[in-house]
């Protein structure tokens, strides 16, 4: 009777292993998303601080998309660069005392493992972030 089971294991495991492995695989992808989320919203913070921050001069709308393309450069988690990082930056008057700045961040995200076949199945997933502050 036991001699008629043998090999039954492999077979169990054999079956299971995909499904195993795809779990764990959406898992990564899922905290890698997330993290890159959180860095891109990081990185709209920080330049808007940059930028509303009491300095003369007042920083240029170009020196402000640095300040997120540089951070998002150090921390961002990405397979295929950061071509696809976005960074837009809406300010009025000059800076003047207590007007808007907003930063909105934009990235195409990309799968680490089926990156190429689920861009064919999908529309890409794109995360944004957008942060605001007042001039000082």
């Amino acid at each position: 009777m036991r001699r008629k089971q043998r090999g039954a294991s492999a077979i169990e495991f054999a079956l299971i292993l995909p499904l195993l492995l795809l779990t764990v695989d959406g898992i990564i992808e899922f905290s890698l998303l997330m993290f890159d989320k959180v860095v891109i919203t990081h990185a709209a913070r920080e330049a808007v601080r940059a930028g509303v921050v009491m300095s003369t001069p007042k920083p240029t709308p170009l020196e402000i998309q640095a300040v997120a393309t540089n951070y998002c450069q150090h921390f961002l988690i990405s397979f295929s660069g950061i071509d696809s990082l976005q960074v837009n930056v809406a300010q009025s008057i000059d800076g003047a005392y207590q007007t808007p700045l907003t930063v909105a961040v934009s990235y195409t995200y990309t799968s680490l493992l089926f990156g190429g076949a689920l861009a064919a199945i999908q529309s890409p997933i794109v995360l944004t972030s957008v942060a605001s502050g007042l001039n000082e």
